[in-house]
């Protein structure tokens, strides 16, 4: 039998039965070792790949998507050792200073634990965010070059080409050498593609967000259909301003005024100590919002199928492919989001959801009430985000990035 490590009830990863005993093992925060086949290990010769990014906690677009990767390798390409540097901080941080004393005592044991693992790897890929790839990324991608290993990076979100524009020109050369120099360059979204391929070369690959397909069946009653069915609506993200909440929130008081409209939208994500005393009074002031708490990632599209739309009005600088979009396909319900950076390469207007300009109540209230007065524009929307939602679909998105890293896979 497999034995099977559970970190602190988060994740539960299977290994094969070593010849070995498991208290031999490293805590499994501090290392992870996956073989995918169920051979002994004498009898396998798979290749190494070293990943470095966060895994949850905290919970958010960035350690999910990480979390899936580090899964779909795990549990479905065989003959791939999986070795693993966490680089999450655990927490949300409160302030956004690259050099800080925490940051300095994580980049500490993140080179410690690179070090330790990178001889016996055959291939590095680094996960990082814009500020990752600024302050870490150059030393470990040194590192790798050293030990004559082949270094790939992906980058988290959409905002790279923004964060490297506002550089001083001394930053600015750090981060294109980088990149430069490194193996490939992957990123999310077309719009990162065209500025970086300009700026770095033909190295610069594009694999879009992902998210693992549940296997979910949801039956659309007709009772949807009516013109004076209540709408159900619901928000998943992180509880901040860039994520347009306030907007979201005064385009439902303005449907409430309206009168004879029943819409009523559920609200869930960690919410930010920053904004937590204006959000609840806000909320307090919209009688047909109401907060939900956090949700577990593995209940996120079960919970957005009960659902009538997907409301996500942001304008967050570092938004990509937002997994929830991608979440809300798998769910086949409609999105009602903003024109914003690569948003319309998940979302086309009137197709699979609607678009509406950044920080607009009006706007977004107009939105919501199309879809309150066209069920059959909902459903038709839904099942287009149904059948797109293969396309970011793990089994396929996750060996695409294995192969431009030149590992096989089945």
């Amino acid at each position: 039998m497999p034995f099977v490590l559970s970190d602190l009830g988060q994740r539960t990863w299977t290994l094969p039965k070593l010849e070995k005993n498991i208290d031999d093992w490293i805590p499994l925060r501090e290392r992870i070792i996956v073989m995918s086949r169920a051979e002994p290990i004498q009898q396998c010769e798979a290749p190494t790949l070293l990943v470095v990014g966060p895994l949850p906690p905290p919970f958010g677009g960035t350690t999910v998507s990480f979390e899936v990767f580090c899964q779909e390798v795990t549990d479905q390409r065989a003959g791939i050792s999986l070795e693993v540097v966490d680089s999450s901080p655990k927490k949300l941080k409160k302030q956004h200073a690259i050099v800080s004393q925490a940051n300095f005592f994580q980049a500490c044991r993140i080179m410690w634990q690179f070090c330790w693992r990178v001889r016996a790897a055959d291939v590095v890929l680094i996960f990082g965010s814009n500020g990752f790839l600024l302050a870490m990324t150059p030393f470990l991608l040194t590192l790798a070059k050293i030990m004559h290993k082949p270094c790939y990076i992906r980058s988290f979100g959409g905002s790279l080409d923004n964060f490297y524009c506002n550089l001083n020109l001394g930053l600015r050369w750090v981060l294109r050498t980088t990149l430069r120099h490194a193996d490939g360059l992957i990123v999310e979204t077309e719009l990162l593609q065209r500025y970086f391929r300009a700026l770095v070369g033909d190295r610069v690959h594009l694999v879009p967000g992902y998210r693992i397909m549940p296997a979910i069946h949801v039956a659309r009653s007709d009772w949807r259909l009516r013109p004076e069915a209540p709408l159900r609506l619901l928000f998943v993200g992180h509880v901040r301003e860039e994520k347009g909440l306030f907007e979201l929130l005064k385009s439902l008081q303005l449907i409430s005024a309206e009168g004879n409209i029943t819409v009523k939208c559920d609200i869930f994500g960690p919410i930010y100590a920053a904004i937590e005393e204006r959000f609840n009074d806000e909320l307090a002031r919209t009688e047909n919002a109401h907060y939900g708490g956090i949700l577990k990632p593995d209940d996120v599209v079960s919970t957005m199928a009960q659902y009538d739309a997907l409301v996500f009005p942001t304008y967050y600088q570092g938004e990509g492919h937002p997994g929830v979009l991608i979440e809300a396909m798998m769910a086949g319900i409609p999105v009602i989001s903003t024109n914003f950076r690569s948003i319309p390469e998940l979302i086309e207007d009137g197709i699979n959801g609607l678009l509406v300009d950044p920080k607009d109540a009006d706007q977004l209230a107009e939105a919501i009430l199309r879809i309150y007065q066209n069920r059959s524009l909902q459903l038709e929307m839904g099942r287009h985000n149904a059948e797109k939602s293969v396309q970011y679909d793990a089994r396929r998105v996750v060996p695409r990035m294995l192969q431009l890293v030149n590992l096989c896979v089945e």
